[in-house]
């Protein structure tokens, strides 16, 4: 048996990467194992080694698509901007607590937390104080919602 040409070889990837966003979004990125990607996106466990050496490698192919969908509900303008959409999205929007919950694991907290510095406007220590209150906001909120 041959090996697969390159087209194939970039579908093949995409289906793993495909799969182990879904299953991370949708049942924790913790379930994504590569025997459990390879299932899902029917290949073999071999075939997912052929594109990616650890599973740190196919977290870095799925972080922009989880910030994809966390940044689509935000607002950065302002810091009450900021929290305003964040609760809102926490309250609203099952697709970005599901993304920010499988998101954890991926992001590192610094990372994630000076990303968000970046990018919300506003003085610095404000926007780290709103930052640390919408964290707490989404624990409590999702965490009460879990529990019940």
């Amino acid at each position: 048996m041959g090996r697969a040409s390159a087209a194939q070889a970039i579908i093949t990837r995409q289906k793993i990467i495909d799969a182990a966003f879904d299953i991370a979004l949708n049942e924790g990125f913790d379930k994504a194992t590569f025997a459990y990607i390879a299932k899902k996106a029917g290949v073999s466990k071999s075939g997912i080694n052929a594109h990616f050496d650890r599973k740190v490698d196919i977290a870095k192919e799925l972080e922009p698509m989880f910030a994809k969908i966390i940044n689509e509900h935000l607002s950065y303008e302002s810091t009450a901007a900021f929290s305003k959409t964040w609760q809102k999205a926490i309250n609203s929007e099952p697709n970005f607590v599901a993304a920010i919950i499988a998101f954890g694991p991926i992001m590192p907290t610094e990372k994630g937390i000076k990303g968000l510095q970046s990018k919300i406007q506003g003085e610095e220590q404000e926007v780290l104080d709103c930052i640390y209150h919408c964290i707490g906001y989404a624990v409590c909120n999702i965490q009460s919602r879990q529990s019940a």
